[in-house]
């Protein structure tokens, strides 16, 4: 006689996740990203709240969370350990991508003289995956494990180019854009428009959208098989030395060390 189908079971269909789906799986990592996105640490009630779990399972979450390593209780409250930055280093050193990425951003920042990052897509946002920063310039406080928004990012507009139309629709549908500087386009048609256009031209120039006084390249960063890895870019201090004659130079660099990073990435 066939068995009826789990609660579960139907919830995972119905989603379209398909009957391997591990539901337990995807509520604890909802936990981890929901602590992850607070700075103060949070109760069970909290993360319940935040995440549109039962408590229940929240507890039992946590519970194993904390058994492991990965997260500490105070008292009622919650918050990650940095065992979870294992989850970044596997990503960075898989492929040998951090001993090839972090090196190729210092080099370029030494000749240049500028901030130098990759950026990958997550989601709606930019991730900064390797990072530098000559020491004479001062900015906002970038790193590795960064976070920005790609709708006003130089590396944002050319990773969403970079998606399917589909995908990309269905970004600009969701976008609520927010001003980040004066200068910062809150237009989705206009942004929309401008990605578009970065899709075309094959890399991205932006400035003081972000960050008032920068202006920033980004330029395609490909694996071998020519599937989208990044970004490389290159953030450069706002001054009368830099002509457009010395900008243009530096997206020429950054092609070109994109092109002999290409088949290092795998």
């Amino acid at each position: 006689m066939t068995k009826l189908r789990s609660e579960d079971t139907e919830k995972r269909l119905a989603a379209g996740h398909g009957s391997d789906f591990l539901e337990v799986l995807s509520r604890s990592l909802t936990v981890i990203e929901t602590l992850g996105d607070h700075q103060d640490a949070l109760t069970i009630s909290d993360l319940a709240r935040a995440t549109d779990l039962p408590k229940p399972s929240v507890r039992r979450i946590l519970h194993t969370l904390c058994a492991l390593g990965y997260a500490e209780m105070s008292g009622r409250t919650f918050r990650l350990t940095p065992k979870v930055v294992r989850f970044a280093t596997s990503f960075l050193t898989s492929g040998g991508h951090a001993q090839v990425l972090q090196p190729a951003c210092e080099e370029l920042s030494r000749i240049t003289g500028q901030s130098c990052l990759v950026g990958v897509l997550d989601h709606e946002e930019v991730l900064v995956v390797a990072y530098t920063m000559p020491q004479q310039l001062m900015a906002r406080t970038l790193g590795v494990g960064v976070r920005f928004p790609a709708y006003c990012t130089a590396a944002g507009r050319l990773l969403l180019g970079m998606r399917p139309e589909t995908e990309l629709a269905e970004y600009m549908a969701n976008l609520k854009p927010v001003a980040q500087t004066e200068a910062t386009v809150t237009s989705k048609a206009v942004i929309r428009k401008e990605i578009i256009a970065t899709r075309e031209q094959g890399y991205c120039v932006m400035e003081d959208e972000f960050v008032m006084g920068w202006r920033t390249v980004a330029v395609p960063l490909l694996r071998h098989d020519g599937s989208v890895f990044g970004t490389l870019n290159l953030n450069c201090k706002k001054s009368p030395a830099l002509t457009d004659i010395e900008f243009a130079h530096y997206v020429e660099l950054c092609r070109q060390r994109a092109q002999t990073l290409k088949p290092l990435l795998i």
